[in-house]
């Protein structure tokens, strides 16, 4: 039996279960639109066993259910999240905290200094007032000698004195004023080093507890990487260049910009930038169909005051799917190793948290483009630029709120821009140009049949649109127009342009006209369209 024993004394033995405190900070962020996922990856080394890790500075906010937690070179028992009473914290400031903390109390020592050293100089100053004061009363003594000699002497004791006490306290003023020349700069200095330190450390926030059940097969290092979500988002934001010339290109150079109020500063951080919305709806809508029912007009009218008060109702509790007239058509999503595309920045970034957006620059994409100009004589004066390109890249382009718009290298404005589908067609306006003049004017309106009972059922109108070329260069330009269409039988509208439009119902928009036309400096041209209305007798036409 004591053989037994020994044996098993001999056996390695697993160690008892430690608990290892450890400090973490984000080191790797996913930002989304709308919303961020942050990661903390720290290392141990333990010992083979069962141990805790605990970490005691995650953010009070993280809700157990949205937290994830993985661990290599252990495995990972029970996690537990602990977000009130918690144990006190020692201090762990970085590096970067400790040296602006020292900068402070570098700038609060020399202000000190300064207020010491104006103090000698005060004293100084008192003193010398303390001689003029005695000088004075020496003066003023009853007893003094009746000597003419000895009054002499006195006399000329108390000029020199009082001359001298009156120049050290002239030059005790000016040392107080001289060193006192430095104190706003140093009041600066103590507002600086304040300000980089609060840069640095957030206000304090509650803090949650975090501890981790592992268990180790063998000595060495275990790696937790906990994620959780926080309030940030990004947008994109471009420079949408044109360059003219022989080979005439759209350049668009791509940056992003990174909002996050996380309540943690981001020191540091591997950045990702995500075109998902993990946020937005994840499930299809449901349909819902519409039950139609007809009658004759009498029964029609019967129901309808005893229904019209419960239709409101009605209606209103009906699922809101059955409301929607027209649904809406999601955006194509373009996969790239997955759902949506990410963007990985090559070096580690900081961003504190509640300050103005960071603007991270990206990468620039350039396309061939047809340049020419477009026309719309019914609204403006002048013709625009445009450039039409095709996304030629193995991604989609982001709609983006804010594009700065450059012709040649000048700044002429900002617009929006929309999203592009990789191999989609794309077109974007740089601004007016002043050489291409537009006019639009009716020439006859007139509706007829007029009789008696004061009815019109006729509406006849011709308008010229007139494009003119002031400047040096041919223009290829497309000139729009609209002219009314209906959707009833009985509603007859007949127009004629000249020349004939090239494009009709443009996009499969109904009414809308397109013309192609080449327009040589110092050209002119016309357009006329003629347009005939008719409608029944006794109606209106709106």
């Amino acid at each position: 039996m004591r053989f037994i024993s020994l044996a098993l004394a001999a056996l390695p033995l697993p160690a008892l279960a430690d608990t290892y405190s450890v400090s973490s900070a984000p080191t790797a962020v996913t930002v989304y639109n709308g919303y961020a996922m942050v990661t903390r990856e720290v290392s141990v080394d333990v010992s083979a066993g069962t141990h805790e890790l605990v970490f005691p500075d995650l953010p009070k906010w993280i809700e157990a259910a949205s937290l994830r937690v993985n661990v290599a070179g252990a495995q990972l028992g029970s996690t537990r999240l602990r977000t009130d009473s918690l144990p006190p914290q020692p201090d762990a400031d970085s590096p970067a905290v400790i040296a602006a903390k020292e900068q402070i109390e570098k700038a609060e020592l020399a202000l000190r200094d300064l207020e010491d050293r104006v103090e000698d100089a005060s004293l100084t100053a008192q003193a010398a007032e303390s001689r003029l004061a005695f000088l004075r009363g020496i003066a003023t003594q009853k007893d003094l000698p009746a000597a003419p000699e000895d009054l002499a002497n006195i006399a000329q004791m108390i000029e020199a004195q009082t001359l001298a006490a009156r120049q050290a306290l002239l030059a005790s003023k000016r040392a107080a004023r001289s060193i006192n020349e430095d104190r706003e700069d140093l009041v600066k200095a103590i507002k600086d080093a304040h300000a980089a330190l609060a840069s640095l450390t957030p206000p304090a926030e509650p803090k949650a507890l975090l501890a981790l059940s592992v268990a180790a097969s063998e000595a060495g290092s275990v790696t937790a990487s906990i994620s959780y979500p926080a309030n940030a988002s990004w947008e994109p934001t471009y420079d949408v260049v044109l360059t003219r010339g022989d080979a005439e290109s759209v350049t668009l150079r791509r940056a992003a910009l990174i909002y996050q109020r996380s309540g943690e500063n981001w020191n540091d951080v591997t950045l990702t930038l995500s075109t998902l919305a993990p946020t937005g709806q994840v499930l299809p809508s449901e349909l819902y169909p519409t039950l139609l029912q007809f009658s004759d007009k009498q029964s029609l009218q019967k129901l309808g005051n005893a229904r019209r008060g419960s239709i409101s109702a009605e209606m209103a509790a009906a699922p809101a799917a059955m409301m929607d007239m027209v649904e809406p058509t999601p955006l194509p999503t373009p996969n790239f190793d997955g759902p949506g595309v990410t963007y990985t920045l090559p070096n580690t970034l900081t961003i504190a948290q509640n300050a103005e957006a960071a603007r991270i620059e990206m990468d620039a994409l350039s396309f061939d483009a047809r340049v020419f100009a477009r026309a719309v004589p019914v609204r403006d004066q002048t013709a625009f630029m445009m450039a039409e390109a095709t996304n030629t890249s193995q991604e989609p382009l982001l709609a983006a709120s804010i594009a700065q718009i450059f012709v040649d290298g000048s700044l002429i404005g900002r617009s929006s821009f929309a999203s592009v589908p990789a191999g989609g067609e794309f077109v974007q306006s740089f601004g007016p140009i002043e050489d291409l003049r537009l006019t639009h004017a009716i020439l006859d309106q007139s509706e007829g049949d007029r009789g008696l009972i004061k009815r019109s059922n006729i509406q006849v109108q011709q308008v010229r649109m007139t494009l003119e070329n002031i400047g040096s260069k041919t223009w290829d330009v497309e000139v729009m127009a609209s002219v009314p269409y209906s959707e009833q039988e009985d509603l007859v509208i007949k127009s004629e342009a000249k020349p004939a439009a090239t494009l009709k119902d443009v996009d499969d928009r109904r009414g809308l006209m397109q013309w192609d036309l080449s327009l040589a400096a110092n050209a002119t041209q016309e357009i006329i369209i003629d347009q005939d209305i008719r409608w029944p007798d006794g109606n209106v036409l709106h």
